[in-house]
């Protein structure tokens, strides 16, 4: 040990004690900084969100034409200290975006425009070729009405056929040709459908079941194929059940996808072994038929019945209705540590994007209330923003000013019609017939083959009615389908008794008038039930489908659910009154 005179070493070892302190807190502040951005960048999120609430809130709200409103919204978080990067954000208003709402609905203005048309279809016959087939349908009857079905097409309809077990195949693909679609050779009506009937005739008996599965085959041979001009239609046959729950899944999402995409199912379940539910979920979503077969006999006259509504339909004048509403705010967060996201302010809603996927916040204002009966009546407020594109950058806040340039009501009665009095009206055609007959104004065979549907539309009309009175409106509007084919096929009857001179022209002619008059009244029913169909088209279109399901699902309305890429579509259904309020808003930057 020497003696230290200088204190040389105290200071060594007292600046040695400074570093390490240096250090330590250096350490701790490279620690606690990622904390702190996480928690700025929250509480900026929170905010950014608040503030597009705010923004929903005054636009939907009871703002009048001409006035004024705004809300400051953050843009981004600074950085909270120098080891740390700010947390830049982006706001862009854009009125022209693809994310949009449209809110349709139909009614019949005159009934008197009625008249007699065919529908072109394309067409997609699904048909179970599963192994209990074997014992379900030894003679292979499905088969047969299949065929059957396929001559009763027309130029230019288009039809294909999906063959599904455990999996599903267009035909010829089925039996390791090449696929046969709705373009092919044979399949087009020119010259005539021959092909077609024998591809049928390909499906066999073995295998398992996957009801899903046929039906995307058949939703991707139409989206591909199809012609958007025509009627796409889906008719599944099966007499099973999904081997696993995720296929009971596949089929609720394709039964969605086939509804946005403007595609109709018609299910056919062969034997109490067929999973009846599904298939009738599967119908109504897409606004089709489910048809119990308790028989192989029992097929043929389902498809006799499915391909009547084809091949002639009565045209009453129906006029569809639109509103669109446009324009989308959106500010990206580049967040650092707390969950990058993105808040939109598109149809009339609030929705909020992360990585791991996206929310609705607010949805499309609305009200709506269900009646004792099961119908109910809705307001909707349609926003539209418009203005000037704009973006802003960077940590700093935007102000953003609204100016309400228009807004107007509008209510509309979707006016129904009673059942029983139509079920009247079509008995005293029927009797009318029977009375010309009578005074030799056609023979009684005649009057019997057009008497026969009039009678059979009767009964069915009159079962609808007491379907609506007990609140089971569902399973009315399938008699009240029955009933429209019932009453096409009367005015097939009375045009071929009239040219066959077994009816005088003037009693076939006023038979088809009085007819048409009724089908047009149920079809106001019809369009009643279809109900008012909200369509969004976005970029989440999974959460605007699960916010449309949640929120209508606890208002009990009845209601029918489509998603397909880029677009969520519901229709309520038995809507009676529809409140529109209609709003313009002007957005601006500064």
């Amino acid at each position: 040990m020497r003696p230290d005179a200088g204190g040389v070493a105290s200071t060594v070892a007292t600046l040695l004690a400074l570093v390490v302190v240096v250090l330590f807190m250096a350490a701790t502040i490279v620690a606690v900084a990622p904390k702190q951005q996480h928690d700025a960048e929250y509480a900026t999120s929170i905010a950014a969100l608040r503030a597009f609430e705010l923004l929903r809130a005054m636009s939907a709200g009871p703002a009048l034409k001409d006035s004024h409103f705004s809300a400051t919204i953050p843009l981004g978080t600074p950085a909270v200290s120098p080891f740390t990067g700010p947390g830049d954000g982006t706001l862009v208003f854009s009125e022209n975006d693809a994310s949009g709402g449209t809110v349709s609905f139909r009614f019949v203005p005159k009934v008197h425009e009625g008249r007699v048309t065919k529908l072109d279809q394309d067409v997609i016959l699904i048909i179970d070729s599963s192994g209990s087939m074997r014992w379900n349908d030894p003679q292979r009857l499905r088969i047969a009405g299949a065929q059957e079905y396929i001559g009763r097409l027309s130029f230019p309809d288009r039809v294909a056929v999906v063959d599904f077990d455990g999996s599903a195949r267009l035909t010829k693909a089925n039996v390791r040709g090449d696929a046969h679609h709705l373009w092919s050779s044979g399949h087009t009506g020119t010259p005539d459908y021959s092909e077609a009937q024998s591809d049928v005739a390909t499906i066999d008996s073995s295998g398992f079941t996957n009801i899903g599965d046929a039906i995307r085959v058949a939703n991707d041979e139409l989206l591909a194929n199809g012609d958007p001009k025509r009627a796409w239609v889906e008719i599944l046959l099966t007499d099973g059940q999904n081997n696993y729950r995720w296929q009971d899944d596949l089929t609720r999402q394709q039964a969605q996808r086939a509804k946005a995409s403007g595609i109709t199912i018609y299910t056919i379940g062969l034997s109490s072994d067929a999973d009846a539910a599904l298939l009738a979920e599967v119908a109504a979503t897409t606004g089709g038929t489910y048809y119990a077969a308790p028989t192989p006999e029992s097929i043929r006259w389902i498809y006799f019945e499915i391909s009547r509504r084809y091949q002639g339909s009565v045209a009453c004048g129906t006029l569809t209705t639109s509103d669109t509403f446009v324009g989308t705010l959106a500010l990206s967060l580049g967040n650092r540590q707390y969950t990058p996201q993105t808040l939109r302010l598109e149809a009339g809603g609030v929705v909020i994007v992360q990585p791991d996927g996206a929310a609705i916040d607010e949805g499309l204002p609305f009200e709506y209330k269900r009646t004792a009966t099961g119908s109910g009546s809705l307001a909707l407020s349609l926003v539209t923003y418009t203005g000037r594109p704009f973006s802003a950058s960077g940590v700093d806040y935007a102000f953003i000013s609204g100016h309400v340039l228009g807004r107007e009501y509008e209510e509309l009665t979707l006016a129904t019609v009673v059942l029983d009095e139509q079920s009247r009206s079509i008995a005293n055609i029927s009797s009318e017939v029977q009375y010309w007959a009578d005074q030799g104004a056609a023979t009684q065979p005649a009057a019997y083959a057009v008497r026969t549907p009039l009678d059979q539309a009767v009964a069915s009309t009159l079962e609808a009615h007491e379907n609506v009175s007990a609140g089971r409106i569902d399973e009315a509007k399938f008699h009240v389908d029955r009933a429209q084919v019932q009453l096409f096929a009367a005015i097939d009857a009375a045009e071929t008794q009239r040219a066959q001179g077994t009816m005088q022209n003037w009693l076939a002619r006023q038979t088809e008038d009085e007819v048409i008059a009724v089908a047009c009244r149920l079809d106001q029913w019809q369009n009643w039930y279809e109900g008012v169909t909200i369509s969004v088209a976005s970029s989440v279109a999974p959460a605007w489908a699960r916010w449309f399901n949640d929120t209508f699902q606890r208002a009990g309305a009845s209601m029918s659910l489509g998603l397909g890429p880029g677009r969520a579509v519901i229709s309520l259904h038995a809507i009676d009154t529809l409140l529109i309020d209609r709003r313009v808003i002007q957005l601006s930057n500064g």
